[in-house]
């Protein structure tokens, strides 16, 4: 290797050792929006394409959090680094009623805000589940690894050691949501002049809802990134079986609106109920 790219390799390290959140951010944001960049063009305007190449640039645009913290911790340690990163993963030996809230939290308020909808302005939410069969046996799963090494085992510890749990929370929710921004145009262009409304609902306002519980999971029990694995799993799962935005326009933003609003009524519960909790940090791992 050239002396050059020797001494470029090695700036990078040394940038991304003295900068680790900024690497983290740069890497997670880079990787992703230039994978799904192409696709805010190419998408039709009816809706999504389940193409095979979609697919890929999908599913590899969403492990960009991740692989930008394994990254940034192996500048920052080598293999020691990439091993601590990953050692809360397999953190499996924890009370029942943790597996419990990680796996039917998001399901049970899903159905919630499913019933709520119906009384409210009706619609019909179930997707055909044929045609997602495919994806529904890999997407949640590849989402929730992708993404959760990076939001909760690198950035939640790091920020809440500086911030506090609640702000470090609000802050990954909004980094969280925006992050999805190329995603959620793919998604939701067809709402047209709707669609500012339904990517902050869809995006980073019910996602801060969720990065709230998750954090409150995270430090409950002691930085467990298997249940934040498995929580996030059934937030892409519910949302494909069961999307709260299961119309364009007005009606679409509307049954969104209901289900952010479940979730955060969940979040404000959690932060006055167990309040005490939200006052710990973590150190970063």
């Amino acid at each position: 290797m050239a002396k050059s790219a020797l001494d470029h390799r090695s700036g990078m390290l040394a940038w991304a050792a003295r900068a680790p959140v900024t690497a983290f951010l740069a890497g997670t944001f880079l990787w992703a929006w230039l994978l799904w960049g192409y696709w805010v063009v190419a998408m039709p305007p009816g809706g999504l394409a389940l193409s095979p190449f979609f697919l890929v640039s999908a599913i590899l645009g969403g492990l960009a959090p991740s692989l930008a913290a394994i990254a940034v911790a192996w500048a920052l340690g080598g293999r020691s680094g990439i091993a601590r990163l990953l050692a809360p993963l397999v953190r499996w030996r924890v009370q029942p009623v943790w597996y419990g809230f990680a796996l039917l939290t998001v399901p049970t308020v899903t159905l919630v805000i499913a019933a709520l909808q119906a009384m409210t302005i009706g619609g019909n939410r179930l997707n055909d589940i044929g045609p997602l069969l495919a994806v529904l046996a890999i997407w949640p799963l590849m989402a929730a690894l992708g993404e959760e090494i990076g939001w909760r085992g690198f950035l939640l510890p790091r920020l809440q050691s500086r911030l506090g749990t609640v702000p470090a929370a609000l802050v990954i929710g909004a980094i969280w949501g925006l992050w999805h921004l190329p995603a959620d145009y793919i998604a939701l262009k067809a709402y047209g002049d709707w669609f500012i409304a339904a990517f902050l609902l869809n995006g980073p306002i019910v996602l801060t809802a969720h990065a709230i519980i998750m954090a409150w999971l995270w430090n409950r029990t002691g930085g467990n990134l298997l249940l934040a694995v498995l929580y996030h799993l059934t937030i892409t799962a519910s949302a494909m079986l069961l999307p709260s935005g299961f119309a364009d326009g007005a009606t679409g933003v509307a049954a969104a609106a209901i289900g952010a609003g479940c979730f955060w009524v969940v979040a404000i519960g959690l932060l006055v109920w167990r309040r005490s909790d939200f006052a710990a940090s973590a150190s970063p791992t």
